[in-house]
Formats: structure tokens, sequence, C-alpha cells
């Protein structure tokens, strides 16, 4: 134990005697800082006062921070121990003493030296102080019978070798476990393995804690060391070899990366910006970039051949554990104490850029440790700390298959070169194997998918309930044929009428249940096969989870919707909660906001004919996909939900509190439709209409048509839409026909597949002129003008002599709408863009521009951007006859007619505004993962005289 001050003050009173005593036994030889003061410094000072974590700012670990002092002035004066602060502290005389009481300190002679060193000048080493190669620590003999755990291990690319590591020591076996090579000698435990490309040679990273890290490569035949390279203040945690073998990284406790020419073991750049311990390394399969992950969350992109940081993916929430590059250098997968797997696009391959996040995925309720990629790029195998094993395909980043669970902390893993099998390391001391699935066959546990079938019938049946009960006296369900309307009355509370017909494998029939008028019935319906039960429509399993935050949601509302951990949410990925699948839409677009799910304004859609619900503040979600039919869901600890044929509202909402359900038959049988009041109210006034018919998918077009002049030099928007029937979900086309000379459209407008609206815009030419009229009564007093409340009264119509009489007017041009369908391709009329008037210019004309050049205002330029990518542009303003006012751009809706997934960015509270006085700012656009890749319009709508909007331009997303 430390002795006592005044035990301390006897030993400082003899200190000259000790002194001179150690003065003869080292006459020869005076006190030497290497030999003789470091040992003494790291037995008691250098565990409080090293690099990096110094107590009171006082470094022990260099000569320099020993001269330099710490947060209390200087430590040492050299020539003077009496007064230097470091020995009066070490020696007793100065408070607080130091080491503190407790802990054992500095004996007689050391104290002795300590002084002579001092008075002798405290002379420094020569070159730098020799690394620590060993702890000075009580050795403590490992029991005979203790499993020693396997810490690292690694396969041969060619299957022929595998590397075990244990504490201090590496064996290289033979593919039928025969001993090939020992490794001994490491100074502490071995934490990483590497074999070279033709597993002729293994790295190996270990170090010893608190001293330094140290990295080798041994011949695997024998074991003979080729190259060391020591350089970390710390334990190393991993060792990465570029894919040519001619540079090694190496990564550690001391938060630092150090690249190293592998065939000298010389160092070429060491790599800063990391603040925690970094876990793990990988390298690019072309080599030019490197990969880590470390404890202070984040994994970096480094620039090999300039040490360059390029990119900082900060979204884990814990510990990053392991990293790996997938084999066609597209992605870069991280695993983390938060129990998920990030996946990015590997964008900054050569300069510094956002690597887009393209999935978070939950695997397991216990932190993830480890993960490798099968050599053919198709799958991850992921290990957690509880000792599970997962399976995730890289196709969808969906997790595929549960291995049979280790029951032990694993250490580390490796897939075998034909990725048949994958082998796990374990803490004690096993290493296991576990067989991967096949990967080729559908994941199928029997069953199988119905292609549907559509079916065309002339008319349809009409019925009424009480003469099918007339005409069969056997119980219910009533019989109707294939293709039937059927009237009824929900004539007692808690009845439930049923029908019963008889359906093909694969077709699609359409359920439509509607009040008769007047009648206060809420109708819900169900499907049941033969036997009574309810016919499975899907399983949807969980993949995340989240809850509502801020506030709870109504039935109605697409909007806000604030979520725990949104950011792990991707667009058009399914939320389920209680009972309601809804489907993402638009990212939360600010500090103050949420995110909108389909169809992105108005009442919200459900999908797989859930019903709408109200959502309480608290509640949860889960993001979830649908099972492939016959397919077992994996074992991921959050639930699977089975869903039903059954509705009570209709999912688009366009028929209020109809049902609408889509019934695909699984099977050849007999099916029965069930129709009740939600409520379970009835009476003789619950009146319904039934109808069982085939699905014909189709659409209806519609138009919101312009209803301003057209400012010279700008233009003005129109909105074509469409109901979407019976499950089409295609693409539909919409062309102009007859726009005048002097205008410009950015048509032809495409509405997405799965979307409902597309946004247009009509744009004047700055020279455009009054175009010739047709007689054709579409002109002064057609109802479209003064009385519209679109004209009179703002100050853009009557008085600006350009209605009726000038000449300054059109026949409305039109809109035809397109889509292909079963096949066949369908055209539908959907109406005008309104009658065309020119208008005087706008108070302020918009305009976008690129960022790095000028272009002319109608020239049809490009911007060019990858799924995930963010570029910028320039927004210009034209004010005219002073006017100054700050003019908005709008909010989340800013960006008008993009592509579904790209939008403009970082627009903050205000949205996208020009201030007032000025006439230019930048803007960025981003492309989100799911953006379709293609070309199309995009401009946008100033808010001044109305909405007055840009040349279109176009915005091409890549893959």
């Amino acid at each position: 134990m430390f002795r006592s001050f005044l035990f301390r003050v006897a030993v400082v009173l003899g200190v000259t005697t000790s002194v001179s005593a150690a003065g003869s036994a080292h006459a020869a030889d005076p006190v030497d800082y290497t030999r003789d003061v470091v040992p003494i410094l790291e037995r008691y000072c250098i565990g409080c006062h090293a690099e990096g974590f110094a107590e009171g700012g006082f470094v022990m670990e260099t000569h320099q921070g020993l001269m330099s002092g710490g947060d209390s002035g200087a430590a040492v004066t050299a020539g003077e121990s009496g007064s230097s602060r470091m020995f009066l502290m070490a020696s007793g005389q100065l408070e607080p003493a130091m080491p503190p009481d407790g802990e054992p300190g500095p004996d007689e002679e050391e104290l002795a030296l300590l002084a002579a060193w001092i008075d002798a000048g405290a002379e420094g080493p020569d070159g730098e102080t020799p690394m620590r190669r060993e702890l000075r620590v009580p050795q403590i003999a490992t029991s005979p019978e203790a499993a020693r755990p396997v810490t690292a291990m690694a396969v041969s690319p060619d299957g022929q070798r595998r590397a075990i590591a244990r504490f201090g020591s590496v064996e290289v076996r033979d593919r039928d476990d025969r001993l090939i090579a020992e490794i001994g000698e490491h100074p502490g435990k071995v934490n990483s393995l590497r074999f070279d490309r033709d597993g002729k040679r293994l790295l190996v990273a270990s170090g010893l804690t608190g001293s330094y890290g140290r990295a080798t490569i041994h011949e695997t035949e024998t074991g003979s060391l080729v190259t060391e390279m020591v350089g970390h203040r710390d334990t190393l945690y991993a060792v990465a070899l570029s894919p040519d073998g001619r540079t090694v990284a190496t990564a550690g406790y001391d938060s630092e990366i150090i690249l190293w020419d592998a065939e000298s073991g010389s160092p070429l750049r060491t790599l800063r910006g990391h603040n925690g311990a970094i876990f793990d390394l990988a390298f690019s399969p072309d080599g030019e970039v490197l990969v880590s992950g470390c404890a202070d969350e984040t994994v970096k992109v480094w620039r090999v051949a300039t040490g360059q940081r390029l990119d900082t993916m900060s979204q884990p929430e814990a510990e990053v554990d392991a990293v790996e590059v997938t084999p066609d250098g597209q992605h870069v997968l991280a695993v983390s104490s938060d129990n998920r797997l990030r996946v990015w696009r590997l964008a900054s391959k050569s300069q510094a850029r956002i690597n887009p996040i393209v999935a978070t995925r939950f695997i397991d309720e216990s932190p993830l440790r480890q993960l490798a990629i099968t050599p053919d790029g198709d799958a991850v195998v992921i290990v957690s700390e509880a000792g599970n094993v997962k399976v995730v395909e890289t196709e969808s980043w969906t997790q595929i298959a549960t291995l049979r669970s280790l029951g032990e902390v694993a250490s580390d893993l490796a897939v075998s070169p034909d990725g048949d099998d994958v082998w796990v390391s374990l803490m004690d001391g096993r290493v296991v194997s576990r067989k991967l699935p096949n990967r080729e066959t559908p994941r199928r546990a029997g069953g199988g998918s119905v292609d549907p079938v559509y079916l065309k019938l002339e008319s349809l049946a009409s019925l009424d309930e009480s003469a099918l009960r007339k005409s069969h006296h056997d119980d219910p369900p009533l019989p109707i044929p294939r293709g039937a309307t059927v009237a009824g009355v929900i004539a007692e509370p808690g009845e439930t009428d049923r029908y019963v017909w008889d359906a093909l494998a694969g077709e699609v029939w359409a359920i439509d249940a509607d009040p008769a008028d007047g009648s206060p019935l809420d109708p819900i319906v169900s499907i049941v096969d033969d036997a009574g039960h309810p016919v499975l429509r899907t399983r949807l399993q969980a993949v995340r989870e989240t809850y509502f935050t801020f506030r709870g949601k109504n039935s109605v509302q697409s909007n806000d919707f604030r979520l725990f951990n949104w950011q792990e949410l991707g667009l058009n990925e399914y939320l389920y909660a209680s009972g309601e699948v809804t489907r993402l839409w638009m990212h939360p677009r600010g500090p103050d906001s949420g995110f909108n799910v389909y169809p992105g304004e108005g009442p919200r859609w459900t999908y797989f004919g859930t019903t709408h619900a109200t959502h309480a503040l608290g509640e949860p979600g889960y993001i979830v996909r649908p099972l492939e039919p016959g397919e077992q869901p994996t074992a991921n600890g959050l639930p699977v939900f089975d869903l039903h044929y059954e509705n009570d509202d209709d999912p688009m909402r366009k028929a209020g509190t109809a049902s609408r359900l889509l019934f695909n038959a699984p099977d050849d049988g007999r099916y029965t439709v069930r129709i009740a009041d939600t409520r379970d109210a009835g009476g003789s006034g619950h009146r319904y209409r039934l109808r069982v018919r085939p699905a014909e998918p189709d659409f209806r077009p519609s138009v919101e048509p312009i209803g301003k002049p057209i400012p010279k030099g700008a233009g003005r928007e129109f909105v074509v839409k469409i109901d979407r029937i019976d499950g089409f979900d295609g693409p539909v086309t919409f062309d102009l026909d007859g726009l005048p000379d002097g205008l410009v459209a950015n048509t032809p407008l495409t509405i997405e597949a799965g979307q409902d609206r597309a946004i247009g815009t009509v744009w004047a030419d700055p020279g455009a002129t009054a175009w010739d009229v047709t007689p054709d009564g579409n002109d002064a007093a057609d109802g479209n003008d003064a009385a519209d409340g679109n004209d009179a009264g703002d100050g853009n119509d009557a008085g600006d002599r350009d209605d009726a009489g000038d000449g300054n007017g059109t026949p409305a041009p039109t809109l035809i709408a397109t889509a292909e369908i079963l096949g066949r391709t369908v055209e539908r009329a959907a109406g005008s863009v309104g009658k065309l008037r020119l208008g005087d210019p706008a108070p302020a004309t918009p305009a976008i521009r690129p960022i790095d050049r000028d272009v002319p205002e109608d020239e049809p330029w490009r911007i060019t951007l990858r799924r995930g990518e963010t570029v910028t542009a320039r927004l210009r303003l034209h004010r005219r006859d002073g006017f100054t006012q700050e003019v908005s751009f709008g909010k989340e809706f800013s960006g008008r007619n993009a592509t579904h997934g790209v939008y403009v960015d970082n627009i903050g509270l205000n949205g996208l505004l020009v201030r007032e006085n000025e006439s230019e700012r930048e803007f960025f656009l981003t492309a989100d993962p799911v953006a379709r890749p293609g070309k199309r319009s995009f401009f946008l709508t100033a808010a001044v005289d109305g909405g007055v909007t840009t040349y279109p331009i176009v915005v091409e997303v890549l893959p």
C-alpha cells in the first residue's frame, strides 16, 4: 500500500544519501530516462496521464509532455528536484499526493532515481521514447482446464485454409482441420485476421492494451514473420488488405487509421477524424476507398490515394461494430449496437459526395457484432451478441432466414468460398458452422401465386334479397350468379346477409357495397370460403418498429405523420398500425413536419383492402412487407399480421363510407360474401346495394384548368388527375392538342404508376402576341370570365384589356389521357386546360438557371442526378416596377411535376423563398432511392399574381 505522508518525508530527508548511493552504483552509467525513469512512470503514473485522456492536462507518456506540464503549470524544473511539482507530489510533500491514497507509489530507491534524474537536468531520450512492449502488471496464469476463447477467424479465398486466433497466438489449419502452422508470441488479444488473395499470407492485428498496436504479415505454410507494422498508441481491432495486396490498413483504440506499405511495413499516411475506437475496416473491390466503422456511431469513407475523408455517414445510433463493401462496389454495409443493418450507396469514390442511405433494417433484439457477404453478393450473414445468425438478401435487403442459434457470444464469422456455409467463432473456444439457405430456389413452403384472370360479362343479373329468400328455402348463404347486383336490407341489429357464388382460381372480382339512397347503413363486407373460414389475402412481415409521436391522426389525414425513428423509414414502404396499412409518400421536409402518406394530398389511401383507422399518440406502428404465397416469416422478433379479405370503407375514399373490395380467388371453389353494418345496426331502413362483378381495371381522368391570363415571359399551372378503378395501378399519359403559337406546355404529362396526379404549365414567350380567335362563342360572356371568381376585381382581367373583344382568346386546348390496360391501349378525353388568354408581364418573373452558367430563358436545359444524390441550381427572380417583396415558392410542395421521390431539399421552416429586395438564390434537388430513372419536366411556381411558373426544364434521374 501507499506509504503515509510522514514516511514520505523520511524518504525525502534521505534523498541525498540515496542519490549518492545511486550515483555510486551508476558512477559510469548515470540515471537514464528510458532505462530508469520510464519504468517508474509506467508503473505509477501513465495509467492516468496518457495522451488523449490525461488527468489535469498533464501527459506523462512522453518526455515532451513531462516538460510541458499540465493545467497547473510546469511539473518538472530541470536541475531542481526540490522545486518540481511532480517530485514533491510523488514524495508526499505537496498535496494532493500522487498517486492517490490507496494506490501504490514509488519506493525509496525509485524516488531517489527520479530526484537524481531531475537534478541532473531531466534529459530526455535520444530520439523518440521506445514503445512499451509489455505491461508491468501481475501475471495471472490461465487454468489449463479453462476454454480459451476464439477471438478472430478467417477463411482463405480458396477455402483451403482457416486461421483461428486465441489470446497471443494464431493457428492455421487446412480444410480437414489439420494444423499447418502455429503463429505465437503476439503481445495480447488477436482481434482481426485477413488472408491475402491467394491464401499464402495472413495478416494479424493485435497489440498491448494501453501501450501499442501491432500488425504482422506471416507465411501461412510456415508461420514465419514477413512484415511487422508498429505505430499505433493502443491495441488494434481491425486490419484490412487492399485487393492488389500492396496496402495494409490498421485501426484500433487510438481512433486513428494508418495505411502501410505491405512489402516494407513503412507507414504511408495516417487518417484522422474518428472520435472513438475503430472496430472495423473494409476496402472497396477496386481498392480506391476504405470504409471504417467506429464507436463514435459513424461510418466514414476515405480516399486511399490521398487520405482524404470523402463522407461521414452518421445515421447509426450506437457503436458501429462491422463494415463491408459489396463485391460489386456499389454499397457500403454496417451493423451496429442499435440492432440494425444499414446500407448506403457508395457514391463518394473519387471525390467528396453524399452516400445516400438505401436501407435500414432491424435484425435482432440484441446488438449486431459481425457481418459477412456471400461471394456472389446475393446475401449478407449477420451475427448478434446473443448468438443469433440472420441472413439478409441484397436485392431488397430483406431478411430471408434465421439459422440455428449459437447459444454463445460470437467473436467473428466467415462465409465459405462456395457460399454454402458460414463459420462462426465463439468465446467458449469453439468454431461452429451453419448451412446457408439455397437462394436460387423460391422461398416457398408450398402453394404459389396465381396469375390474375379478368373476365368480361355482358351484363349483371339484377336480384332482390327478399325474392331470393322466397325461392331458396334452405339456410343462407343465398346463391347468386357469377356477376350480380343484389338489393337487400339489414333488417335486424347484428344481422349479417350472406351470398355465395362460384369462382375459379385467379379470377379477380370486385365487391361493391353501397347504402341505398337515404339509408343510414355503414356497410362492411368480407369473404369466407366454403368451410366458413375467412380467406387470407396476404401476410405482412414487420421489419421495423415505430410509434406515433407529437400527436395522433384521425382516419382521414394524409399529412404530418410524426413517427419515431423516422430516419429509418423509406418512401413507398408500407406502414401498419391498428389494422390499417398506409404507404409513405413524402419524407418530413423540415424540423416541424412529418411524413405524408399516399396519395400525398387529400384523404389518405389504404392498402390490401384495410380500413381507415384513428391513431393515438404513442400508438405502435410497423414497417411491413407482404410475404410471398407460402413464404415462411423470419424470426426477427417482430410480429406477422394476417390480412383477410375484408373492408369497411373504400380504400381510396372515393365512395365515402361505402365498401370496396377486390377479391383474387386463391383456388377454384364456392365463396361467400358477407355484408353487415359496421356498428351492428339494423332495421327496415338499412337498405343496401351489393354488386359482385368481374373487376375491370380502368381510370377516370380530370383536369383543374388554368383560370387566369398567362403573363408574358411566365406560365400558369394546370393539374391533371385520375381516379383509379378496380386496381389499375399503371402510368397514364396526357397529351395536349390545340395550343396556340407563342405558348409552350410541358406535355406530354405522365401520372406515374401508383400516383394520382401530375402538374403541367403553359408558358408564354415574352414576345408573344394575341392569337387569332376562332368564332366559337368561347370568349366574352361564356361564363369563364367576369363571373367565375377568377377574373373581375383581381386586377388581372377586366381592366387589363386582355378579355372580350380584343382578339386575345382561343378555344380551350384539350387533353387526351392514354394508358395500357391488360394489353390494350385505352384513351379517355380529360377535358381542357382552360380558355387561354395572354396577360401583361407579372410583377416578378421566375426562372431556373444552372449553378455554373447562364442559359436562354426558353431553353429546356437539363439537370442530371443519380438516385440518392443532391444537386444544386439557381433560382432567379426578375423584378419589375419597383416590386421588392419577399416571394415564396412553397414549402414541401415547392418542386412541381418532379418524378416521385425527387424534391426540393433543405427548405427549413420557411420553405423555398427569395427574400425581400433579393433576386437570386441557390436551391437543392434531391433524388430519393425510390425515384424512377428517366426524364421529366420540372418547374417552380412563384406566389405572385396568383401564381406564375418558370419555364419548364428537364430533370433526369439516373440509376
